[in-house]
């Protein structure tokens, strides 16, 4: 296989080496609807749902503004496929099916996803401590599963570097993040391993240790092994200094105020990848195809890891769990960063998927119990709206509030 590529997808070009990583060779069409029930969209029942759905969206347009794309399979096969509103709400611009969101801490399922492609070809392990890849950590006892399963206890970036990051005109990167735990050595919030706390710093490190392993930038590895095998040509890693013109603007507020970018947008793995809702179903149904990542090491992210609080939510190794009463499981991961909203749900037993994605901020973007019920029947799958505030930070102040990541 070959596994040299000539060009660097990063703004700031890195001269490392590959240390022995084999790029998957992965063609779409092996897993794309493979082995999926049959659904006649002209079916009476399918035909009704999607009516449903319709009047469901139009009425969200109608009553919070929503501007966004939404992509809904039902057992495998896509049914409902939607773009509301505006890529530039100034210029009028509508959007399309190549405009790209923002699409916050979904984002971690591909840092997990990009760790998992190393676990599988045994390049480190999940019991790896962070001093193997970090010499003279000042955090002892955390392993990479702690980082993925947010066990570590380290203290969150986003508020450490509102006090030790002085220049806030210059954008921060991975690496000037893991140097401020080395120099200010910020307090932890717990004793690793004794409390889930959903914490950015987990993913951002776990960037760093894929570039450290891998030996490429994080942006290329992604692009490199997961965007490009998998068809995924409209995703791509946020460079501040350097857009896409196929990105969304996001927007907040009744007056469409455009969200500003920030010091810490120079930070990845956390958040920073822009997708459209297709390129995200084609992730959905890859992790479905046992040819990309192993169903036995997927499996090790779809396992509950915390037990502190009983329940039926729980998180794996980037991404959330809810299972539900009649023992089916929802594996899902959304997202909030600045304007942008993301939903990304996956009833994993059947193959049906919900997909939002928004540039226009809003709450309701995450109440999604009415499509389920849509898909299913009322009562039928329970609801996972209220799993946006797990990702507690402190408010700093009024304008800051749409800064702060959360796993909505």
């Amino acid at each position: 296989m070959v596994s040299v590529v000539f060009f660097t997808y990063c703004q700031q070009h890195s001269n490392k080496t590959s240390t022995g990583f084999i790029q998957p060779e992965v063609n779409p069409a092996l897993y794309r609807n493979k082995d999926n029930e049959k659904i006649n969209k002209q079916d009476t029942d399918i035909i009704q749902k999607i009516h449903a759905l319709d009047c469901y969206f139009e009425d969200k347009v109608k009553t919070n503004a929503f501007n966004g794309a939404v992509l809904i399979s039902y057992k495998g096969t896509p049914i409902f496929e939607r773009y509301y509103g505006y890529k530039n709400y100034y210029t009028f611009e509508r959007l399309t099916p190549s405009a790209t969101f923002q699409i916050a801490s979904t984002t971690k399922t591909f840092t997990s996803g990009a760790i998992l492609l190393l676990l599988q070809q045994n390049m480190l392990s999940l019991e790896d401590s962070l001093e193997k890849y970090f010499p003279n950590f000042p955090y002892k006892g955390i392993t990479i599963r702690m980082l993925l399963n947010h066990r570590s206890g380290l203290p969150n970036y986003l508020n450490f570097a509102e006090q030790y990051w002085k220049n806030k005109k210059e954008f921060m990167s991975n690496a000037d993040m893991l140097h401020l735990l080395y120099k200010y050595r910020p307090k932890a919030l717990n004793a690793p391993n004794t409390h889930f706390r959903y914490n950015n710093t987990n993913y951002v490190l776990l960037a760093l240790i894929v570039e450290i392993v891998s030996g490429q930038p994080f942006c290329d590895f992604l692009h490199q092994n997961i965007f490009m095998p998998l068809g995924m040509n409209d995703t791509w890693l946020y460079d501040p200094r350097s857009p896409w013109p196929s990105a969304t603007k996001g927007y907040k507020g009744s007056r469409w105020i455009e969200d500003e970018i920030v010091y810490t947008d120079g930070v990845t793995g956390d958040k920073g990848i822009y997708s459209t809702v297709r390129d995200l179903y084609k992730w959905d149904q890859a992790l479905y195809s046992n040819k990309f990542i192993k169903t036995e090491i997927l499996g090790l992210a779809f396992t509950p890891q915390s037990f502190e609080k009983a329940g039926n939510k729980n998180y794996g190794l980037g991404w959330r769990i809810n299972d539900q009463t009649d023992g089916s499981r929802l594996i899902y991961h959304n997202g909030w960063w600045h304007s942008y909203n993301s939903v990304f749900n996956r009833k994993i037993s059947d193959r049906s998927s919900v997909i939002i994605l928004s540039s226009h901020y809003s709450s309701s973007v995450y109440k999604i119990q009415a499509i389920w019920d849509i898909l299913y029947g009322a009562g039928v799958m329970s609801n996972t709206e209220e799993d946006g505030s797990s990702d507690t930070t402190k408010k700093l102040n009024s304008d800051t509030l749409l800064e702060i990541q959360r796993s909505k």
